[in-house]
């Protein structure tokens, strides 16, 4: 367990920082009443209970907690999915499209481990591909349509989770090589998705914070 010990030290700063932010969203979700915060907030809290599952199974027994990035991946699809349809809830082809794109996938998944179900105990790279890049896909189409508008909601939240999908995306891929940088001290490659993830709670912190300047400017 020793050589792991600098890999989940980062990785329960991430984990401490998640739970942080979850908590806050909670507690302003109370006074933020849309559907899109909401879906936000229960994004956020989600995600910290697979974490923390992730990083139980992780401690007692490191390299068994694999399967549980089949929940983190498709939960974070689908509630991603849903994010976006209330954003684009206005224009009804686009969220409407959005909702079919993603249902399809998911399908799509589903058969993969239909015909392959030793795949749930290591790293799917075909529900890793579909849904990150989907993900980004619809980052980049929600800034494209917000280009000249001012205030865009979620502006942080996008930015953050667009740069950590974009690069832990590739370090998923890998994650059925054992790939170790450094033996004394342990350093695997995982020690940069930690850090990785760090940063987008970072930008979920920062996007918190304009949440409630504009809610204590309005009181």
């Amino acid at each position: 367990m020793d050589k792991y010990l600098i890999s989940f030290s980062i990785s329960l700063i991430g984990l401490f920082f998640l739970a942080f932010n979850t908590f806050h969203s909670l507690y302003l979700k109370n006074k933020i009443k849309t559907k899109a915060f909401s879906v936000f907030s229960i994004y956020l809290l989600t995600m910290l209970v697979i974490e923390i599952c992730c990083h139980v199974l992780g401690f007692l027994d490191p390299g068994s907690n694999i399967f549980i990035s089949h929940f983190y991946f498709n939960f974070q699809f689908l509630i991603i999915t849903l994010f976006f349809a209330f954003l684009f809830k206005e224009i009804q082809k686009i969220s409407r499209n959005i909702i079919l794109i993603s249902i399809a996938f998911l399908l799509i998944i589903a058969c993969s481990y239909l015909l392959n179900y030793f795949s749930f105990w290591k790293f799917n790279t075909l529900e890793i591909g579909l849904t990150s890049f989907t993900i980004i896909s619809y980052i980049l189409y929600y800034f494209y349509y917000n280009f000249e508008k001012k205030n865009v909601k979620f502006t942080y939240f996008f930015s953050g989770l667009g740069i950590y999908l974009m690069s832990s995306s590739v370090i998923f891929l890998t994650g059925n090589i054992d790939l170790i940088l450094i033996e004394e001290p342990f350093i695997d490659i995982w020690v940069f998705n930690s850090l990785l993830y760090i940063l987008l709670q970072y930008f979920i912190y920062q996007e918190l914070q304009i949440f409630k300047k504009k809610k204590l400017a309005n009181e």
